[in-house]
């Protein structure tokens, strides 16, 4: 491990020698599909990085932040009995000396019981109640039932006590507003005491105010700060560049930069104003991520506050997001090294009909540009592209649109590359169609190494930007689920609520990352792809396209219709790529003559002597030898599959419209697709689409067939399936399917569309 720390802080040094500074010539904005220097004018850049995750946005399960106990200030208290000398609001004082005591021996009739009103109903996940210096007074057995009106009860946990301190970590997680703990045990020498009782939260926001009630504001800080400085150094930002990255999605929380009451802090720039600085010195950009604005956005947990998404009905928490985001767009305006502001991460709103997430974009969209005209917004496609609208719908320009894929059927082979076909063929049809950059600002592939190959390397083909979810955690997974680059450190986290701050302080000093398990697999898998070239069409070379019905297009020669039918590609099925300008290409057959897309309104043909608009693509490269063309009428080409003349008139890409292609003789022939068997050219799905029936042609018998939707989601199983038998496919609903066919020692992957 210090080795290889030590290798790559010596490769970071060296690169750091040769690493251009970003100056204001490195300023991005979007052009079309993709993002360029000089502003918007110069090089194009993909953008490819990692995520700075549980820096300056916490996560519970990354990071050693310890769990936030809730404020006790307003709960009250009562039990079945209280002992003379104790007082049962002495469980809320931090004093382990003092009590309150039932008073008599235990017993387990039920009639032994200790409640708390909270005052309203309050999130929590864990509950403790410590005996404190009144070692042997634990209860026996328990029983903790919670209530929302003190009347229903519901069971959150049951147990038998042997320590004088007990933890419990709850099932759930509970809005509710009363507690009631049932002694269940017994004992004729012990009271029951209580010295302490607390409710404990793992969400940023608990966890940020927990450190408030205990040290105040500025402690707080101090406290965060000094986390902060062990979790992210400058060795990490130079393993990172190391990695060939030039960007890091820095995720922080709202009460990072504010305040409680809305009030933006002296000092809350001071992580951030860091990160911006040190990665503008290695040539590095910053996407700034609000990863959790106030009143909740979503209700993860991960975005900083369980349960709660109120944002949407809030004002208070909308204008708060506001004026945080003004004061970000005033101090980074300017900036080069500042490639994006991320708005809002992964908005899910309590009701997309009457608040649709658009609209709250838009919102903050007009409030950023009033401010900053320069910098590049990003729209969050969460949890789909369908939750957002097109630049065109409210004027928005240099935005980018962000999804964060995650299929967690993370086992399962078939289901995960089929979700991959599905995103890349979103990204290209959103890509194209809205005229924006992409960024996938989040991802996990789980353990297979040839499906994070696959995403990545198709990412890049669209010359789409990336970063990974995460950096570093302190988790380690069984199964490998590839969380971090940096992973597997076991070390206490602290307890914020009785430790000293020297104590956790003293803790967080083995969360720096040479503490960490180095995932050198993960580093050199995606290392591969951080610094391969930007895609552009292979101008000049010869090449030939085959439909997803395994046939050839063919020119067809001079005033024939073009087709999708050959069985192989010779001359008519040969085409040389010729730069038509402005990014666009020509295909000139065999004939020298070019082929024109006809606007889509009679079938495409091979027969014009020069190059017009009609015969201008975009040929868009959607990874793994897999294409598509879009035509100046800004529809898509067709194979038909083959049944009828091609034609450019398709408003998306799916089964049809994407081609393998290939170089022809001369060129160094390939195969269209590495991840196609030679079983693949056997087996056609036809009719397809369809809406009621599929006949599947394999040469095989007894084969097995699964049907998988665009989630990932297995929705049909057909066994001991018989060639050329005809399919039910009626139950499913309208849209793109994957078929896994397997039989015979062979294994095939087919896109279904049903419609």
């Amino acid at each position: 491990m210090k080795f290889i720390l030590l290798v790559l802080t010596f490769l970071a040094y060296c690169n750091g020698l040769n690493a251009q500074a970003i100056t204001s010539a490195d300023f991005l904005k979007a052009n079309g599909t993709v993002l360029r220097k000089n502003s918007g004018t110069g090089a194009i850049v993909n953008l490819r990085g990692t995520n700075l995750g549980s820096w300056l946005s916490m996560e519970y399960w990354m990071s050693p932040m310890g769990t936030g106990s809730l404020n006790r200030s307003q709960w009250v208290a009562t039990a079945s009995s209280t002992y003379s000398g104790t007082n049962v609001q002495a469980v809320f004082d931090r004093d382990l000396t003092t009590r309150w005591s039932n008073g008599s021996a235990q017993v387990n009739n039920g009639s032994q019981y200790f409640k708390v009103d909270l005052s309203k109903n309050v999130i929590f996940n864990r509950i403790s109640f410590e005996a404190g210096s009144f070692t042997g007074d634990y209860p026996r057995g328990y029983t903790v039932e919670v209530s929302e009106n003190g009347t229903t009860w519901e069971t959150a946990a049951t147990g038998t006590g042997t320590t004088g301190n007990i933890y419990i970590q709850l099932p759930n997680i509970y809005f509710k507003r009363y507690i009631k703990i049932t002694q269940t045990g017994s004992t004729p020498s012990n009271y029951w005491s209580i010295a302490e009782f607390n409710l404990y939260m793992e969400d940023d926001f608990s966890v940020r105010n927990s450190l408030i009630d205990r040290f105040g504001v500025a402690g707080a800080d101090t406290v965060l700060d000094y986390y902060q400085n062990k979790w992210i150094t400058t060795t990490d930002l130079d393993n990172i560049k190391n990695m060939g990255m030039n960007m890091v999605r820095v995720p922080f929380y709202w009460m990072e930069i504010m305040n409680n009451d809305g009030t933006i802090k002296s000092n809350g720039f001071t992580q951030l104003d860091w990160v911006v600085a040190q990665c503008a010195s290695r040539g590095m950009y910053v996407i700034l991520d609000l990863h959790g604005a106030p009143g909740g956005i979503n209700g993860f947990i991960t975005s900083g506050q369980a349960v709660v998404n109120n944002y949407w009905t809030d004002s208070t928490s909308q204008q708060r997001t506001v004026t945080l985001w003004k004061a970000v767009a005033n101090r980074y305006k300017t900036n080069p090294a500042v490639a994006a502001y991320d708005l809002l991460n992964e908005p899910l709103s309590s009701n997309q009909s009457l608040y649709p997430i658009h609209q709250f974009y838009n919102s903050l969209y007009q409030e950023v540009r009033a401010i900053d005209p320069d910098h590049t917004i990003s729209i969050g496609a969460f949890p789909a592209f369908s939750f957002v609208v097109p630049p065109t719908t409210y004027g928005w320009t240099n935005v980018l649109y962000q999804i964060h894929n995650y299929n967690e059927d993370k086992l399962n082979y078939a289901s995960q590359n089929g979700f991959i076909d599905a995103v890349l063929l979103d990204v290209a049809n959103h890509q194209h169609n809205w005229n924006v950059p992409v960024l996938a600002g989040e991802f996990n592939f789980w353990n297979f190494p040839d499906l994070w190959q696959k995403y990545l390397r198709g990412l890049n083909a669209l010359n789409a930007s990336w970063s990974n979810w995460a950096y570093k955690t302190k988790r380690a997974d069984s199964p490998v689920e590839n969380w971090g680059y940096y992973q597997n450190n076991a070390n206490p986290a602290p307890d914020i609520h009785y430790d000293s701050q020297a104590a956790m302080q003293s803790k967080w000093n083995l969360f720096t990352t040479s503490n960490f398990q180095a995932n050198t697999t993960l580093i050199n898998l995606v290392s591969a792809f951080t610094t391969v070239a930007t895609s552009q069409p292979p101008v000049g070379r010869i090449i030939w396209l085959k439909g997803n019905n395994d046939r050839y297009v063919s020119s067809e020669g001079n005033n024939n219709p073009m087709t999708c039918t050959r069985t192989s590609y010779g001359g008519w099925e040969l085409f040389l790529i010729v730069d038509a300008g402005d990014g666009k290409i020509a295909l000139r057959g065999s004939n020298n003559l070019f082929v024109s897309s006809e606007n889509g309104t009679s079938p495409m043909m091979c027969n014009k002597a020069t190059i017009g608009n009609y015969e201008k693509f975009s040929f868009i490269n959607i990874g793994d030898w897999k294409v598509a063309l879009r035509g100046y009428n800004g529809k898509y080409v067709s194979s038909e599959n083959g049944s009828n003349p091609m034609m450019c008139n398709k408003d998306e890409i799916a089964v049809w419209e994407s081609f393998a292609w290939g170089d022809g003789p001369g060129m160094g022939a390939r195969k269209a697709n590495p991840f196609t068997n030679q079983a693949d050219a056997e087996i056609v799905i036809f009719p397809n689409p369809s809406s009621d029936s599929i006949t599947l042609k394999t040469g095989l018998n007894n084969f097995r067939v699964e049907i998988y939707d665009s989630r990932g989601r297995q929705v049909a199983t057909i066994e001991n399936a018989q060639d050329g038998t005809a399919f039910n496919i009626k139950d499913l609903q309208k849209g793109t399917y994957f078929m896994k066919v397997t039989g015979s020692g062979k294994e095939v992957h087919k896109k279904l569309i049903v419609n």
